[in-house]
């Protein structure tokens, strides 16, 4: 089956109500008279992620993972938050961990 969430034509973060509305709206374009099989495909659509914890459930044990350029660009806000790179901080470190300590005055 392909993405319920794409079936049903509503975002992933869609809450009870709206994926309700979607589910008949999608029944009223396709009923089960005249088009069978998507209806058989729309119903299963909303079983799957029907309820919030149907949702989590399908999140956590049916969907793709995604792929690492997803990952990069879900990560790209972070980013911009103004925190030090990685290599930044390991430039730091390095360069606090070569450094002598001072003599101390006598």
């Amino acid at each position: 089956m392909t993405n319920p969430f794409q079936v049903l034509d509503v975002p992933e973060t869609a809450d009870d109500t709206q994926i309700k509305k979607a589910y008949l709206r999608q029944v009223r374009r396709y009923p089960p008279e005249r088009a069978p099989e998507r209806f058989q495909t729309i119903r299963s659509a909303f079983e799957a992620i029907q309820t919030r914890r149907d949702r989590l459930h399908y999140q956590l044990f049916h969907a793709e993972p995604p792929s690492p350029a997803e990952l990069l660009e879900g990560l790209a806000p972070v980013r911009d938050t103004g925190r030090p790179s990685m290599e930044l901080l390991q430039r730091a470190l390095a360069q606090a961990l070569t450094e002598q300590p001072d003599e101390p005055n006598e």
